[in-house]
């Protein structure tokens, strides 16, 4: 599970409340955040509803209010959120909320076993998880989906009286905020240290909700900042705006939503049940101002959108900038203006995730760099060599399920792994692949692991035309990227075997994994 910084992370909008029954019911605003002055809408019943947790430590208890608190809280983003599924088209939806009876929304009170100082920030969250993991299975109506959110009273108060203490961050589909006295929408929008202190704690929730509902951090586009409708990306900086300044969801956030579980408006199977999808064509190029990129894939599942997002290195993904498209069939084309991107130096990934109705996706990203101010694209795939005929012809260490033969089978869900139950061989490992014929080529390709665990780094590659005598053709880093990426020769060679010999991979660890090796001659 990955676990996100919270005040990086913290950023604007909760819930709001999607009803049980049948019927429609309608939601009106309470404190409505600067910027989201949206009249009060009727929102579809949501199949699935969120789990609601108030975990209160032995030591601790509820502080002053807090259903009526929190009810107004998770409304009022519950609206937001919606607001911009259906900006999007994707219809007045938002993730559900049961209500009690009086038409509350239903927060679960659960009391931790430890005291508050064995949930700290750093920790505490993978420690609750466990016990409301026990909860809910003698508990099991009070599991309305797979997401949860966890509100835990403030443990610590500063010197100036901000609360903290807890865990505030996500956790795969968990996500966790704090309480505290005066965190009521009441106060956001005011110009005072409680108003400051709203837009951050409620912020901060609404930003930690995304990530528990699915989404990554991204950043709005230039014209987007500029747009006082739009503003600053609640997954990127919104935990400084929400209700402030304008707020809102990307459309790529809103496209992932569109597939999360708790926004859905009937129940399905095999939600999340995962996916694979591999890009066999990808042309990328700049033209007119423009990053244009068409790219063919193959998956297994159903893609009804792809995400696109141009990350600039050392952003921790909140900078980067997304688009989505729609793909026709096995393929989609985007045009991408560079001047909505906010930094135009340095080295960027290309990630793209394409998006499975079943609520999972897959991420494969490319590298492009920025050279005076204009990005330098260089990914395009390449026509390989068909690997029907090729071999392996020695390999120094492999692994029973991570045999070297997974080099050559056009599968990135499989791969050539090194020794690593009983014995553990150390760096250089050593693979020779025979070509079954003399061949010209002009360099490799490569292609690491979908999930990027121990990717190969350093790398040295020799050629040969009888296994006998090899000529070293230089020493080369591979990019730590899920998709496929080349080493060009100085100019085209003769060779019928290709040793690959390791130095390093990027866990610092003593093993070689790699999915597929191949060659081109164009």
């Amino acid at each position: 599970m990955k676990k996100h910084n919270p005040y990086s992370m913290l950023a604007g909008a909760l819930l709001l409340s999607a009803t049980m029954a049948c019927s429609k019911k309608v939601v009106s605003d309470q404190t409505t955040p600067a910027g989201d002055q949206k009249a009060a809408t009727e929102l579809l019943t949501s199949a699935y509803q969120l789990n609601v947790i108030y975990f209160v430590p032995s030591d601790n208890d509820t502080i002053t209010n807090y259903r009526a608190r929190l009810n107004g809280i998770l409304k009022q983003g519950q609206r937001f959120y919606g607001k911009w599924m259906n900006y999007y088209g994707y219809g007045d939806r938002s993730f559900g909320l049961a209500l009690e009876t009086s038409g509350q929304v239903k927060i679960n009170v659960v009391r931790g076993a430890l005291t508050k100082a064995s949930y700290p920030y750093e920790g505490g969250g993978n420690t609750v998880i466990g016990e409301l993991n026990t909860w809910f299975s003698s508990h099991p109506a009070e599991k309305r989906s797979e997401h949860t959110l966890v509100i835990m009273p403030a443990s610590t108060y500063a010197a100036d009286g901000d609360p903290g203490g807890v865990p505030f961050y996500g956790l795969g589909r968990w996500c966790f905020a704090l309480d505290y006295a005066e965190m009521d929408t009441s106060y956001l929008g005011q110009n005072t240290t409680l108003g400051n202190r709203a837009t951050k704690w409620i912020g901060g929730l609404m930003h930690e909700l995304g990530h528990g509902l699915n989404l990554p951090h991204n950043k709005e586009k230039v014209s987007e900042l500029a747009d006082p409708a739009k503003g600053t990306a609640l997954m990127g900086s919104g935990n400084y705006t929400y209700g402030k300044s304008p707020t809102f969801l990307t459309a790529a956030s809103a496209a992932i939503l569109n597939n999360s579980q708790t926004f859905r408006t009937t129940t399905g199977s095999g939600l999340y049940n995962g996916g694979n999808t591999t890009i066999s064509l990808i042309k990328g190029s700049y033209t007119g101002g423009n990053i244009e990129l068409k790219v063919k894939f193959t998956t297994n599942r159903t893609v009804n959108n792809v995400n696109i997002y141009n990350d600039p290195e050392g952003g921790n993904d909140y900078d980067a900038v997304p688009w989505v498209a729609t793909p026709a069939g096995d393929s989609f084309s985007i045009s991408m203006p560079v001047s909505e991107l906010h930094k135009k130096t340095g080295n960027y990934a290309l990630r793209i995730r394409f998006l499975y109705t079943n609520g999972s996706s897959t991420e494969i990203s490319y590298p492009y760099s920025f050279v005076n101010n204009e990005p330098v694209i260089s990914f395009s795939t390449k026509d390989e060599l068909n690997k029907s005929a090729w071999s392996i012809t020695s390999v120094s260490s492999q692994e029973d399920d991570g045999p070297a033969t997974n080099l050559l089978d056009n599968n990135q869900a499989t791969v050539w792994h090194t020794q690593w139950k009983s014995v553990q061989p150390v760096h250089p490992h050593t693979v020779v692949v025979n070509m079954g014929t003399l061949q010209t080529i002009k360099g490799l390709a490569f292609l690491q692991r979908e999930n990027l665990n121990g990717s190969l780094k350093d790398i040295t590659v020799y050629t040969s035309t009888d296994n006998i005598t090899y000529t070293s053709r230089g020493n080369y880093t591979l990019t730590n990227v899920n998709s496929k990426q080349y080493i060009t020769f100085a100019s085209a060679i003769s060779a019928k075997y290709i040793k690959i010999v390791t130095a390093s991979n990027y866990n610092g660890s003593h093993y070689a994994v790699l999915s597929e090796l191949g060659a081109f001659n164009e």
